[in-house]
Parts: C-alpha cells; sequence; structure tokens
C-alpha cells in the first residue's frame, strides 16, 4: 500500500484509458464506460482528491456484490413536456445521471425549464461532473441524490438522513460562474479513510460515539477498513451537523431527490453502508435522483445572462481581502480553469492509485505497466 496522504501525478488522458478500460472489463459498454470515465475525469481536473480515481471503489463494490446491473440501459419510464422520469435498471449513477443530463438539457432548450428524475441507480460520483455539462451549454443546472444513510438529524445521534452531494451551475463568459459544489454533511466515507490513513481530523466536533453521544473531531478509533479499498472505509461512529442551515439544505435535497421524485426511496428506507460492505443488500445504493436544468437564453438573450456573471464573478475578486487571507475568488475558479484547458497533468491520491490497479484492474489480469503499454500503442496508431 502507498504512502498515506501522498499525491501522484500522471497523465489525464492515460487516467481516462484505465477507467474506460477497467470498467468494459468488468462488462460495459463503450459508452456507458465513457460516461464513468468522463465524468471521474471531470471530479480529477477539478482537483478533487476524493472524487476522483477512488470514487471508482462504490460502484466497484456494488458490481462486486451483484447489486449494480453493469449490462442494464437506463430507460424513461414516463415524461412530459417539461419532466422525465429514468429507471436505472440498477445500473451505475455514472450512465443514468449522464442521461438525465442529456434529456433535461434538450427539454429545458425547448422549453426553458426542465428536471429529469432518476431512481434505481447506484453511485454517481462528483456531481460537479453533469452540472458542467449543463453549464458547457450556456444552462443553469442543480442537481444531486440522496445516499445511504450516514448522518444523523441536527440534535440527534441515529444516522438516518442523507450525505449526499450537491451541484448547482450558471453559464458565464471569460470570468468563472457561480458553481456550488458541496455536500449536504460534514464527513463521508473518504474522510473516515483520510482519518484512519492520514491521521486527519475533522474541522469540527462532528462525530458521535454510538454509545455515549460523546463529540470529537476523530474518526480514526471508528474507522473500519474495506480489504482491496482505499477510500471506501466504514465506520461505527454516527455523524453530528453544525448548524441548522447544513440540516436544512439536507432535508431540501431529500425533499427533491426523494419524496416528490415518483419513484424514489427516502433515506432512511435504505440500507446502512455496513450491509453494502457485508453484501446483504438486494438494491440500489442510491434511493433518487433529479437534475434540474434552466435554459436563460428562452427567457431573453444570452449575451447579457454571461456579461452579468462575468461582472458579478469580477465584483467578488476586486472585493478587499481581510488581513492575511489570499483575497477573494468565485468557488470552483480553479477547477473551472482546468477544465477549460483539459489540463493534462493531474493529481490522484496514492492511497487510491495501488487500490485501482493492484484490486480493480488485478482482477483481470492488468497492471499499471500494461495498461501504459497499451494506452502508448493506442497513441503511436492514432
Amino acid at each position: 500500500m502507498a504512502a498515506p496522504g501522498k499525491t501522484k501525478k500522471t497523465n489525464a488522458s492515460f487516467l481516462h484509458y484505465c477507467l474506460k478500460r477497467v470498467w468494459m472489463a468488468e462488462g460495459a459498454s463503450s459508452d456507458h464506460a465513457d460516461a464513468v470515465a468522463d465524468a471521474l475525469m471531470t471530479g480529477i481536473r477539478q482537483g478533487k482528491l476524493n472524487q476522483g480515481l477512488g470514487v471508482y471503489e462504490a460502484i466497484d463494490i456494488t458490481r462486486e456484490m451483484g447489486v449494480l446491473d453493469i449490462k442494464a440501459e437506463p430507460e424513461i419510464v414516463s415524461e412530459g413536456d417539461t419532466w422525465a422520469s429514468i429507471d436505472g435498471k440498477g445500473s451505475s449513477g455514472y450512465w443514468t445521471l449522464t442521461k438525465m443530463a442529456k434529456l433535461a438539457i434538450k427539454k429545458a432548450k425547448k422549453h426553458g425549464i426542465a428536471i429529469v428524475f432518476g431512481h434505481n441507480h447506484n453511485d454517481a460520483g462528483s456531481f460537479g461532473s453533469y452540472a458542467w455539462m449543463a453549464h458547457r451549454e450556456n444552462c443553469v443546472a442543480l442537481t444531486s441524490n440522496n445516499s445511504v444513510p450516514m448522518c444523523s438529524p441536527l440534535g440527534g445521534m441515529g444516522n438516518t438522513i442523507s450525505v449526499a452531494p450537491l451541484d448547482a451551475i450558471g453559464p458565464s463568459g471569460s470570468k468563472p460562474p457561480v458553481w456550488m459544489s458541496t455536500k449536504v454533511c460534514e464527513w463521508y466515507d473518504a474522510d473516515t479513510a483520510q482519518a484512519a490513513l492520514q491521521g486527519t481530523k475533522l474541522k469540527g466536533d462532528y462525530v458521535i460515539d454510538p454509545e455515549t453521544g460523546e463529540l470529537s473531531n476523530d474518526l480514526a478509533p471508528y474507522a473500519v477498513p474495506v480489504e482491496g479499498y482505499g477510500r471506501v472505509w466504514d465506520t461505527t461512529a454516527l455523524q453530528a451537523l453544525g448548524e441548522p442551515r447544513t440540516y436544512m439544505l439536507n432535508l431540501w435535497n431529500e425533499l427533491m431527490t426523494s419524496i416528490i421524485n415518483p419513484h424514489g426511496i427516502i433515506t432512511s428506507d435504505l440500507p446502512s453502508l455496513d450491509k453494502f460492505v457485508s453484501g446483504d443488500v438486494t438494491g440500489t445504493s442510491v434511493g433518487g435522483s433529479y437534475f434540474l436544468c434552466i435554459d436563460p437564453s428562452v427567457f431573453g438573450p444570452i449575451g447579457e445572462v454571461l456579461a452579468k456573471s462575468d461582472r458579478f464573478a469580477q465584483a467578488v475578486e476586486d472585493t478587499k481581502p481581510l488581513p492575511g487571507s489570499r483575497g477573494c475568488r468565485m468557488p470552483g475558479a480553479s477547477g473551472w480553469n482546468s477544465l477549460n484547458a483539459q489540463t493534462e497533468e493531474v493529481k490522484v491520491l496514492e492511497s487510491h492509485w495501488a487500490p485501482f490497479f493492484d484490486t480493480q484492474a488485478g482482477r483481470h489480469g492488468m497492471t499499471e505497466q500494461s495498461l501504459r503499454e497499451e494506452w502508448l500503442q493506442l497513441k503511436d496508431v492514432a
């Protein structure tokens, strides 16, 4: 196992090839594998160390358990002019959300606004990947899914609510857009892995001892490793929320992902992470998802929207910084610049690199060296 906490630099095109190649070796179609590799590389290019290579483990573990149907084709089960519902058929969230995003963007381009719900699919990784699809079409997006219960309601000690990602983005011109890319909780399984492998502590006392209710910022004593994986770690701890804002946003997101979703399953009805780790489940790891898209060009000139977004970003950047701070910037600005530049040198955690090549690729007789040789040969042919 690589030294914890260290990163390594690699070529983005090579890593995309590896991700696609290994997922296809598991039985995925080329299009499905592209959806997985494209989304993971978006997270990696954004600089999200825990939303790139390591998050591949979430779909690998569900496929290994027989929960994820890699051959399934998500399909529309009902729709109207401005909405649709897609059954993932047990596929990955990457494949399902890619189809959801494309459909929502298409409908929004015609009607101004559209929402597409998803259900019966597994993990979808970083939702910044799907928001980015809307941004490239000069559209607004708001998107998320719920997850296995890993968080307690504010003031409680029982994991019954989600640790969901939440992404929203708008169009922009030459400046970084308004881009919210966050999670509606304080920590998730990647933080447990970091605590155990790197000794990192949380920024607040968000860890609840399940016996005493005592709060701390240290996940390490509760960490439970999962053999063959570097990011997916289980924990015996419960999670506390830090403030009412996060709690309310979490509950609102539950409303969107599952409660109003015609086929969504609420978080409290989903199996806990330890059930998935042990293989004692039959359903998917996600209860529901949504992709809300708005095309502002339907309501007025898109040029004015882009200009206003850029002026706003400039005003933020020009704001006088607090003493000792690095200055003001738009959230996600560095990731936006990297994605636009299609940066070829990217970083990944070594603790995620080794499990991918040793476990996921190794399962099919592949190694980093053999995959690199294949990639270089294809490059030479091209």
